[in-house]
């Protein structure tokens, strides 16, 4: 009798502690980020167009103005800045590593 006391206890005991954890469960996983935003400052005296990977991004960019990119890949990126006459009037590029969150890009054609 005692024997079978005890192999109900712990066979109540089992299906309790099993129901508690699966109630409680786990904490899901925070998403990984793969993608950051940039924020690129254009300092010079003329109207620019903006690439990035040899990708155009924005047309006849005013200078001392703010643009935007949301959603860049993670990793080293290449910036130009074009005067929207020629490279021969103002030009400058730059290699940046652009990480998960804000970044800031500086170009002084």
């Amino acid at each position: 009798m005692k024997k079978n006391v005890l192999i109900k206890g712990f066979l109540f005991l089992v299906l309790v502690s099993l129901l508690v954890f699966s109630m409680t469960g786990c904490y899901p996983a925070p998403p990984i980020i793969t993608t950051g935003t940039v924020y690129i400052y254009i300092y010079g005296t003329c109207y620019y167009d903006i690439y990035v990977d040899y990708i155009p991004q924005f047309w006849g960019a005013s200078p001392y103005y703010t643009y935007t990119l949301y959603n860049v890949p993670i990793g080293t990126r290449y910036f130009e800045a074009y005067d929207i006459h020629g490279w021969w009037w103002g030009y400058d590029d730059v290699y940046q590593y652009i990480g998960a969150g804000v970044n800031y890009v500086y170009l002084w054609p």
